[in-house]
């Protein structure tokens, strides 16, 4: 696409009542307490839970109720407490988006969190999968900062 339909990335942004530490951890160790697997999974309703590796190359991926494993995504940088950054695929690469989430101190014991979500671009139906993305992340990070 050429620079008049690049399709702009979406961006979050929380103020949370935690130390960048303690909110790093919360979103990577902590995913299945706090991610809404009913209604943001691959396997809805049998969606048993979901794991985050925190390292270069690990996985994040749900495990249904039979104990089918589907991919969401690979991390690609994993910097604790500050930098994540992974793919966003939903089992299917060649429609990968990629997340980036970074957490900086914004005084004691609290941390901005921004998550960037792009690439929308590279896909044929960038505009409408961004579109329901930037709605949809506005429920999880919900999720994530009142569970935190």
């Amino acid at each position: 696409m050429d620079m008049q339909t690049r399709i702009e990335p979406i961006v979050k942004t929380l103020t949370l009542k935690a130390s960048c530490e303690k909110a790093f951890r919360h979103f990577t160790d902590n995913i299945h307490l706090w991610w809404p697997l009913a209604s943001h999974s691959l396997s809805q309703v049998d969606a048993e839970t979901v794991k985050f590796e925190a390292k270069k190359g690990g996985r994040i991926y749900e495990i249904d109720k039979s104990g089918v494993e589907r991919e969401w995504g690979r991390v690609a940088r994993c910097e604790p407490p500050h930098i994540l950054v992974f793919s966003w695929v939903l089992e299917k690469p060649a429609d990968a988006t990629e997340v980036e989430v970074r957490f900086e101190a914004d005084g004691e014991d609290a941390c901005a969190m921004t998550l960037t979500h792009r690439g929308w671009d590279e896909r044929s139906d960038g505009v409408k999968w961004r579109e329901n993305y930037d709605s949809g992340w506005n429920g999880v990070l919900r999720e994530f900062e009142t569970s935190l």
